[in-house]
C-alpha cells in the first residue's frame, strides 16, 4: 500500500511538472503588436468569419522562424480570433487588444511541419483545420485539424488530390470548400497533373468530389485577388480587369456591374488590399498603406449573370456521346419506320390496284405488264417465278396465307382473262406448275408460245 501511494504521488508530481512545463512554454510565447482597425473589428466581432483574406503581407510578430519571413493566417470563430503561420504548425489566439496594440499568446505544442506551407486553412464548428498544401518536394491533399492537447492530428479522407490555397472558396453553410487542383509536375516522382480540376471537398462526410474541368474563360493566378461572400454563396475573384462572382454550387458566373465597388476595391494604383472579409452582406477592406478598415454592401442586384458556366461538368462529354448516340438511334429508328410504312403504303396501293377490277375495262394496269414482263424474261431463260417472288412483287410477302393465295390468284385470273380478250383466244396465259423441290408449292410461267404472241401484238401497238 505504501509503494502504491508512493508511485500514485509521483505521478500526479510528474503530471503537474508536465502541465507547469507546458503552460511556461506556451505563455511564454506572448507577442505584442500594433493593433488595427481590422483586428480591433476581429477581436470584438460576435460573428463567425469563414475566410479572411489578403493577410500574405500582414506583419504582426516576429515569431521563433529559421530566418524566414513569416507568412500571417487569421481565423476568425467563435472562440476568437487565432493566427496562424503558414507551414509551421504555430497556432496563436488573440487574448487582449486596445486601440494601440493586439497580444497573441502561443497555444501550440508544435515543434515545425513543414509539409502544409499555401495549405487552405478554415475553422468548422469551432475546430481550426490544415487542409493540403505544398513541401518536402510534394503537394499534398491531406487534412489535420488543431486538437484540444494543442497538437495536430490527421482526418482521414476518401481520396486526396494536389491542394493548395491558389484559389479556393470556403461556403459554411454547406459545409463544403471548392477548390482548383491546377497542373503540377511532382517534383519527388514522374506524377503529372495535366488538368486544371474544379473539386467539391465535403467537410461532415470528409470526401473529396471532382465536379469537372474549369472553364478556359476563367483565369486565376497565383495570389490573385479573391474576396469570399458567404452571404451570396460565392467568391469575388478579379479576371482579367473585371470583377466576378462564381458559385461553385451552382456552377454559375455573375459579372459585377456595380462600378462603385469595383473602383472601391481595386482603384487604388498604388495600393494592395489588405485584411478583407465579408460579414452580414458588408465587404471590409483595408489597404497596406492605409489601415483605415472601410465597408460596403454588396448584394445580387450589384451583378448579371454570364452566359457560361465555371467548369465543365466531370460527365459532361460522356452525356454528350449519349445524346449523339441516342439521337442518331432516333433518327435512324424514325427513318426505318418511314421507309417501311411507306414501303407499306406502297404495297397496299399494289394489293389495292390489283384487287380493283374495272369490268368496263380489258386494259393491262402497270403492275399487271410489270409482271408480264418479269416472267417472260424467266420464261427466256427457261425458269420461272416462285411463289416467294410472286408474293414479294405483289407486296404480300407478311400477309396472311389467306391473302396471299386470294391476291395471288385474283391477279393471275384477271391477267389471264384480259388477255385472252386482247388476243382473242381460249387458253392460260400465266401457268402453274408444281414445284420439282417441294410438290406443295406451284411455280409460275409464260410458255414460250404465249409469250410470242404477246410481245408480236405490244410491238405494233
Amino acid at each position: 500500500m505504501r509503494y502504491q501511494t508512493y508511485f500514485y504521488n509521483m505521478n500526479k508530481i510528474g503530471i503537474t511538472l508536465f502541465g507547469l512545463i507546458f503552460y511556461i512554454t506556451s505563455t511564454a510565447q506572448s507577442y505584442s503588436c500594433p493593433s488595427t482597425p481590422s483586428l480591433v473589428y476581429l477581436f470584438n466581432t460576435k460573428s463567425e468569419i469563414s475566410k479572411i483574406s489578403h493577410t500574405h503581407n500582414l506583419n504582426l510578430f516576429s515569431p521563433e522562424l529559421e530566418k524566414w519571413k513569416p507568412i500571417f493566417k487569421l481565423i476568425k470563430n467563435k472562440d476568437g480570433l487565432f493566427a496562424l503561420v503558414d507551414g509551421t504548425g504555430q497556432v496563436y489566439k488573440a487574448t487582449s487588444i486596445d486601440q494601440k496594440t493586439i497580444t497573441f499568446n502561443r497555444i501550440d505544442s508544435t515543434r515545425f511541419m513543414g509539409y502544409n506551407f499555401e495549405s487552405i486553412n478554415f475553422s468548422y464548428k469551432e475546430t481550426i483545420y490544415s487542409f493540403g498544401g505544398y513541401g518536402i518536394w510534394n503537394r499534398n491533399g491531406q487534412l489535420t485539424h488543431f486538437t484540444p492537447l494543442a497538437e495536430w492530428t490527421i482526418d482521414k479522407i476518401n481520396k486526396t488530390y494536389k491542394t493548395v490555397n491558389t484559389f479556393y472558396s470556403y461556403q459554411p453553410a454547406e459545409s463544403k470548400i471548392y477548390y482548383i487542383e491546377f497542373p503540377w509536375n511532382e517534383q519527388s516522382t514522374y506524377d503529372k497533373t495535366v488538368n486544371t480540376t474544379v473539386i467539391e471537398f465535403d467537410i461532415k462526410k470528409r470526401e473529396n468530389k471532382i465536379l469537372g474541368t474549369l472553364n478556359s474563360k476563367i483565369i486565376f493566378t497565383y495570389k490573385n485577388f479573391s474576396i469570399d461572400v458567404p452571404s451570396l454563396n460565392g467568391i469575388l475573384n478579379l479576371n482579367e480587369g473585371d470583377l466576378y462572382l462564381y458559385n461553385f454550387s451552382k456552377n454559375k458566373v455573375y459579372k459585377l456591374t456595380n462600378l462603385k465597388i469595383k473602383d472601391a476595391l481595386i482603384g487604388k494604383a498604388d495600393a494592395e488590399l489588405e485584411t478583407t472579409f465579408e460579414d452580414s452582406g458588408k465587404i471590409y477592406y483595408s489597404f497596406n498603406n492605409d489601415t483605415t478598415l472601410r465597408s460596403l454592401p454588396i448584394s445580387m442586384n450589384d451583378f448579371k449573370e454570364e452566359n457560361y458556366s465555371i467548369f465543365i461538368p466531370k460527365n459532361y462529354y460522356t452525356y454528350l456521346w449519349i445524346a449523339i448516340i441516342l439521337i442518331t438511334l432516333s433518327v435512324t429508328t424514325f427513318s426505318l419506320y418511314q421507309f417501311v410504312k411507306r414501303k407499306k403504303m406502297v404495297n397496299d396501293e399494289r394489293i389495292e390496284e390489283i384487287q380493283v377490277v374495272d369490268l368496263n375495262s380489258n386494259e393491262f394496269t402497270s403492275i399487271e405488264l410489270n409482271l408480264i414482263s418479269k416472267l417472260i424474261d424467266k420464261s427466256n431463260i427457261d425458269s420461272f417465278l416462285t411463289v416467294d417472288e410472286l408474293n414479294s412483287f405483289l407486296g404480300i410477302k407478311k400477309k396472311t396465307i389467306e391473302i396471299q393465295k386470294r391476291v395471288r390468284t385474283e391477279a393471275i385470273n384477271r391477267i389471264n382473262h384480259k388477255f385472252n380478250v386482247n388476243f382473242d383466244l381460249e387458253t392460260t396465259f400465266i401457268e402453274r406448275t408444281r414445284s420439282a423441290d417441294d410438290r406443295r408449292y406451284f411455280n409460275y410461267i409464260i410458255s414460250k408460245d404465249n409469250a410470242k404472241v404477246y410481245l408480236k401484238k405490244r410491238s405494233i401497238n
